[in-house]
């Protein structure tokens, strides 16, 4: 979802503080990232906690509601290929006001279903 510029999370068993590890070594706790980056990372944990849980139990649907509205459009653009690949094993709904979002939606998953709620 980063496209390399993060290698991983680092959360603790002990509850210490998260960080987050770039792909230099360099570890950095949330606090210091970009509002859009400390999304993402946040981001990147509820798809772990999503796809664990669906490991143990069973896949349920997923539900976002402007998700995106930090992101600049390289961060949304990469959140919606992730979000394209978890739709192979759970059902999506995205919402959105935002006509740019929907267009990338369109961009990234060409055979989503879109429905306009107005």
């Amino acid at each position: 979802m980063t496209e390399g510029r993060y290698a991983r999370i680092i959360a603790p068993l002990d509850g210490g503080v998260i960080q987050v590890e770039r792909s230099d070594g360099v570890r950095l706790a949330p606090q210091v990232l970009s509002r859009g980056t400390a999304e993402q990372l946040y981001l990147c944990m509820r798809f772990a906690l999503i796809r664990e849980y669906a490991n143990r139990v069973d896949p349920l649907p997923i539900v976002f509601d402007d998700i995106f509205v930090n992101f600049d459009p390289g961060r949304s653009r990469t959140s919606f290929k992730a979000i394209r690949d978890l739709c192979a094993t759970h059902q999506v709904l995205f919402f959105t006001c935002h006509p740019h979002m929907v267009k990338q939606v369109e961009d990234t998953a060409p055979d989503a279903n879109i429905f306009s709620l107005a």
